[in-house]
Parts: structure tokens; C-alpha cells; sequence
């Protein structure tokens, strides 16, 4: 049947009255007979046909199994058997002098206070803290009397006792677990000033770290002179490598300032010193690079701690208050801190005649 058939034979159907309506059975291109079919005929077999072709299009859905349970009601998941629960601060890292333990190059799980890559911080801070060298570096025992010579002689170990004195703040904050950008594997960013450094952890959504922030992450709640311990270890952390002489023309210059920062880089890369870390697992905060803070005391606000990877301090509380906020140098970083995810106070002082112990002994003390 052609086009002009196959209409006229619907017109023929629809332009009949309704008691005389019929269904035409089609075969070939004539009529092969005229079955007349009641309505209500048709209507049923139409149904019967549509549900059985429904039928077989859902029948492999009725054949998965039933959904698993939904996560309000589902059982909670147990952690890895291996994850290492969260450090409050007060632990010390493994192979510390009356700390067993084995190296371990595992980190403590991310707090939900804290975006992935931070580590959560909180205790009480002791605002001036004094401790004792009890050997310096090269094994003399004591000062040689010049200040400007002592104020960068590296301490080989100091003694188990410190001083602490002022009003001590509570502290809370979320910090980078590594220098930025904080990637395992990449080497930390230098030669950013202290403005490109705060512009960069703003982007973020985070700030330059307070100069007490920093030092605290670094020595935990036992005021630790080094992350680690009491005595400066260069196989944990990278310090005391010796260092090229620097040729400042060609830092200066565009052309030659790439090529002169390969000649004198010593960096390493975050996570290849798992053994450097503070009791918060804050990772390379003293050596690798120095990192800007801003300092509350200082007259530029602008300070560089930790030291980097030469002959430098390199503690938890020295600070470099030399510079201005221009100042770019090949072995100076940073990090960013922020404020945490429940919105509370980040900084907020002791009760006036709260105080810390003033004389203490830090391994031995109670966090």
C-alpha cells in the first residue's frame, strides 16, 4: 500500500461513526480483509500489549540486587588498622630520648576542624621561653662572650630544663602540614617577599602564619627547643650543609637569577624528611628553608623563622626580624595558617594570674 492508501484507509476509520468504526488488518499493498473489531476490543488488547512490553523492559531492574543501605543507617566504617591516631602536641616524635618507638613515615589523620593539607593545633603557649645550651655545635660548652657572635652559634644540645615566663594565650589554629605549596614530592617555593607570601596563602583562603603560631606547631606542649628533641640531629632535618657563596649581581638580574638559584640550591623536597617533624606533625619547620611569620613585636611585623638548610639556628624559637617585606632570598619560604572550621577564637588569653610553670623540667613534664 502506498502513502496515499494508507491515509485514506485511517481517514475511512476516523471519519466513521463510532458504532461502525473497524480495524483494517493490512497485508501487502492491498487489504487482505475487513475484520470488524469493537472498540473495547481494542482498548484491551492495546493494554495487554503495552503492559507486556513494559514488562520486558524492566524485567532486568526486578533481577538486581536490593540497594545497600543508606549512610545514616549503615554501620560506621572502622579506621586502617595501621592509621596512627591524631597527635595532640604533647607526644614527642619517635627516637627521642625516653620515647621508643619506631620511624615511621605515616602521618596522624586530618582533623574535620582543618582542610586536608593542615594540621590542627591547640594548647597553651608560653610567651618567653628561655632555654640553656648545654654544648654547642664544635663541643664548646660556653658562650664566648660576644653577642653578635653567640646570637648565631648553633646549640648541640640543651639541657632538660627551660624557663617560662609572661602571660601564656590558648591557642587554636589549622597551619600547613608542609612548606608551601605543601606537595609531597616538590621542593618549597623561594624567592616570593613577605607580601608575595601573604597574597599567595590569601588566595587560598588562609593567612601568613603569627610568629607564636609558628613556633608553637613547631615545639609542641613540652616547649621542645627542636621539633624532634633536645639535641640538633642533621640526619632528621636538613641543617649545617655547607653553602655556596652567593653572587647577588646575578640574583638581581632576570637573565641569571634561574641559573644562580640551581647553583646554590639545597633543598629537598617535602616529605623526604619524615623523621622532621614536630609532636603537631608539622613537617621541616626548622632547616630545608626559612619561613616568613609575621611578628607581632617586631617593627615590620616581618620576621623569617626556623632557619634554613646551612649553618643557621635553626630552633624552634629563632627568629629573623632583619629583613623588610620586599626582601626575596633563594632559601626563604613559608606556609599558611588559618583559623578553624568552627569559627572560635584563634588566640585568647589565660585568666590574669594564670601562669605556666615557671622552671620545668620537658621531657618529663605532663602535656
Amino acid at each position: 500500500m502506498n502513502g496515499r492508501g494508507l491515509w485514506g484507509a485511517l481517514r475511512g476509520v476516523s471519519s466513521a461513526p463510532p458504532h461502525s468504526r473497524h480495524w483494517y488488518a493490512l497485508r501487502g499493498d492491498c487489504y487482505a480483509g475487513v475484520v470488524p473489531v469493537r472498540t473495547p476490543t481494542v482498548y484491551l488488547l492495546v493494554t495487554v500489549g503495552a503492559a507486556g512490553g513494559a514488562a520486558l523492559l524492566l524485567w532486568p531492574r526486578w533481577l538486581r540486587p536490593p540497594p545497600a543501605a543508606t549512610s545514616a543507617s549503615a554501620a560506621p566504617r572502622p579506621p586502617p588498622r595501621h592509621a596512627p591516631p591524631a597527635s595532640d602536641g604533647g607526644g614527642l616524635p619517635a627516637g627521642v630520648a625516653g620515647v621508643a618507638g619506631p620511624a615511621t613515615t605515616a602521618v596522624a589523620a586530618a582533623s574535620p576542624l582543618c582542610p586536608a593539607e593542615m594540621v590542627y593545633v591547640e594548647g597553651n603557649y608560653c610567651p618567653f621561653v628561655a632555654h640553656r645550651c648545654e654544648r654547642y655545635v664544635g663541643g664548646d660548652p660556653s658562650p664566648s662572650g660576644d653577642f653578635r657572635r653567640d646570637r648565631v652559634r648553633r646549640c648541640q644540645r640543651y639541657r632538660d630544663t627551660l624557663l617560662c615566663e609572661g602571660r601564656p594565650s590558648r591557642l587554636r589554629y589549622c597551619i600547613d602540614r608542609y612548606e608551601y605549596p605543601g606537595i609531597v614530592g616538590t621542593k618549597p617555593a623561594v624567592m616570593m617577599s613577605f607580601r608575595q607570601a601573604r597574597a599567595a596563602c590569601e588566595t587560598e583562603g588562609k593567612r601568613l602564619c603569627y610568629a607564636d603560631e609558628w613556633a608553637f606547631a613547631c615545639e609542641g606542649k613540652r616547649t621542645l627547643p627542636y621539633p624532634y628533641g633536645l639535641e640538633r640531629d642533621q640526619t632528621r632535618c636538613l641543617v649545617d650543609r655547607p653553602s655556596p657563596i652567593v653572587d647577588r649581581e646575578a640574583l638581581a638580574n632576570p637573565r641569571d637569577v634561574s641559573l644562580e638559584i640551581q647553583r646554590l640550591d639545597r633543598r629537598v623536597a617535602s616529605g623526604s624528611q619524615p623523621q622532621c617533624r614536630s609532636p603537631f606533625e608539622v613537617f621541616d619547620t626548622v632547616g630545608n628553608v626559612g619561613e616568613w611569620v609575621v611578628d607581632r613585636q617586631g617593627d615590620n611585623h616581618t620576621a623569617i623563622a626556623g632557619g634554613h638548610w646551612g649553618k643557621a639556628r635553626a630552633t624552634c624559637r629563632s627568629l629573623d626580624s632583619r629583613h623588610n617585606a620586599s626582601y626575596r632570598a633563594h632559601q626563604v619560604g613559608f606556609r599558611c595558617c588559618r583559623r578553624a572550621r568552627d569559627g572560635r577564637s584563634q588566640r585568647q588569653l589565660l585568666p590574669a594570674g594564670a601562669r605556666l610553670p615557671k622552671r620545668r623540667h620537658i621531657l618529663q613534664q605532663t602535656p
